[in-house]
């Protein structure tokens, strides 16, 4: 049987819970820098901004000086958050079913190599998915199309299919360059830009699979 097609993933807020392990992470670095807490939320809300991560770092060295140099806490960042994060629920199930009903399974994300694949290979999804791209290899970031093409490349499949994320601008519009249909992962009610708008990524699979 050939296969339906391929469905690419987001990683960071669609796979896995990115904001929970910054939470975390943010705790540990108030905690191990003896920061003022009330710059808690804040520090969570730069490094979940969809913003190159060194700009985040530059401007938290500036509130907490403490704790170094801006290369140092961004490399500490990528060691740790592969050990923080975890799989939203029903995400491993959800893969399984896709990939038994044929579909070919990839995730592009943007970041650095070392932090994106660590979560990848520490979460298990290296087992669920046949790939991934990450953007600091291939030299684009999305909603650079051309990430999704050498993920395609990368797979031998053609490009046809779904893109799945949590970012209008960065999930929605890339798959919509690449011309494939769009599901949005959002609690919202919808958007007129994405072709299916859905809470996670096992109800995602459950639509695909009921069609």
């Amino acid at each position: 049987m050939s296969s339906p097609g391929i469905i690419v993933f987001d990683l960071d807020g669609t796979l896995v819970d990115q904001l929970s392990a910054v939470r975390r992470w943010t705790d540990e670095f108030i905690v191990r820098h003896a920061a003022d807490p009330a710059l808690s939320p804040w520090i969570t809300r730069e490094l979940t901004a969809r913003a190159p991560k060194d700009e985040a770092f530059a401007r938290i060295a500036e509130k907490v000086p403490a704790a170094g140099h801006p290369s140092e806490m961004w490399q500490e960042y990528r060691t740790r958050m592969p050990e923080l994060v975890e799989l939203f629920t029903g995400t491993a199930d959800a893969l399984r079913g896709l990939r038994q009903a044929g579909w070919v399974l990839g995730i592009a994300t943007n970041g650095m190599t070392d932090n994106q694949a660590g979560k990848i290979r520490r979460t298990g999804l290296d087992a669920l998915v046949d790939g991934w791209v990450v953007s600091a290899e291939v030299g684009v970031r999305k909603p650079d199309p051309l990430l999704l093409t050498a993920l395609a490349a990368q797979l031998g499949v053609p490009l046809h299919g779904w893109m799945v994320g949590d970012g209008l601008e960065s999930d929605v519009e890339v798959g919509r360059r690449a011309g494939l249909r769009t599901a949005w992962v959002s609690a919202a009610s919808g958007s007129a830009d994405a072709d299916l708008t859905v809470p996670d990524v096992a109800a995602f699979a459950d639509a695909i699979l009921r069609r």
